[in-house]
């Protein structure tokens, strides 16, 4: 096998249905290369066009089909299993099925949740993309592809402690277990605004937080510790207690919107209200199908009594 072999570019987005069945094309004005994690190929010219295909490797699934083969079961209650379909490994192009149960985007394709990503870069001053150069249609009415561009950047951890001080301030909110550090770019700036929203509350801003220093966390723990270090100085904390610190960032910038829970001993009734707090706002299972998700609530508030016991735990063998 040649290095070639693994390299591709085209101009034509093939539809495929769950047998690999190509059943329509949408034709780009440039040839693109796909690839295997995002459902975004990118031009010689570095134009992206997000929502044009995507080398499939995978999806998920709560009610795997027979015609699935089952990689593994999640503990997310909302997309309980990893699936793939075998025909279709390596396929590229839209595909007729959902990448998650939870969203109504197809496989490699924009549904309309992201129908949010144009009005939301419009609002959104630390927005990674320059421009949305042009939105395509394809043959799904409420599917579409968003070419853009994005901007010039360089940053360090101070660009972070500004897009925590911006968010804050202006109201900008994501789902409380997103990855977003996966969305931002050079420290502080966000690539993809689709799953974000603008609300004054309490448990969204909370949740934001979190899910930001979860993410920053999990990818590069001394950037973590220079963003805790330099805005509330509770970098020693324990990972059980990060929604303790997301609450002294977010009471920080927004003095008393929590109620001054951050300025109590992180004791487990503090952490039990905190988790309940952000447990009442928006996972991802919730940005696009409120109604439809909005038990899933239940099954993580019944974590809580389990974390505080966890802090508990922790707080007896301090004293040691």
């Amino acid at each position: 096998m040649e290095r070639t072999d693994f390299l591709f570019h085209t101009d034509r987005v093939p539809i495929l249905d769950n047998r690999g069945v190509q059943i329509d094309e949408v034709i780009l004005p440039e040839r693109i290369t796909p690839v295997p994690r995002r459902r975004c190929g990118v031009s010689d010219g570095h134009t992206y066009y997000k929502g044009a295909g995507i080398i499939y490797q995978g999806h998920y699934a709560n009610e795997p089909d027979a015609a699935m083969i089952r990689l593994s079961e999640n503990p997310i209650a909302y997309q309980r299993y990893s699936v793939v379909y075998p025909e279709l490994y390596q396929k590229y192009g839209i595909f007729t099925f959902c990448h998650q149960p939870v969203f109504s985007d197809f496989e490699g394709g924009c549904g309309p949740k992201e129908e949010n990503l144009p009005a939301m870069q419009e609002k959104f001053a630390l927005s990674a993309i320059q421009e949305i150069v042009d939105v395509l249609e394809t043959p799904f009415p409420d599917h579409k592809i968003y070419v853009y561009r994005l901007k010039e950047l360089r940053g360090s951890y101070m660009d972070t402690l500004n897009l925590i001080e911006y968010i804050l301030s202006e109201n900008f909110n994501s789902a409380w277990d997103k990855n977003i550090w996966a969305d931002i770019m050079c420290f502080g700036y966000v690539r993809d605004l689709a799953d974000w929203f603008v609300s004054d509350e309490p448990a969204h801003k909370l949740g934001t937080i979190y899910a930001l220093l979860s993410s920053v966390m999990k990818a590069d723990k001394c950037l973590y510790e220079d963003i805790v270090h330099e805005t509330v100085g509770l970098e020693q904390l324990g990972d059980i207690y990060l929604p303790y610190v997301a609450a002294a960032i977010v009471e920080r910038y927004v003095p008393g919107s929590l109620g001054g829970l951050s300025a109590e001993a992180p004791s487990p009734e503090v952490m039990g209200k905190l988790w309940e707090m952000i447990y009442s706002g928006k996972a991802c299972c919730h940005l696009e199908k409120e109604s439809e998700w909005a038990h899933i609530r239940a099954d993580f508030m019944r974590e809580i009594p389990r974390q505080a016991a966890m802090v508990r735990q922790d707080l007896a063998l301090m004293r040691h």
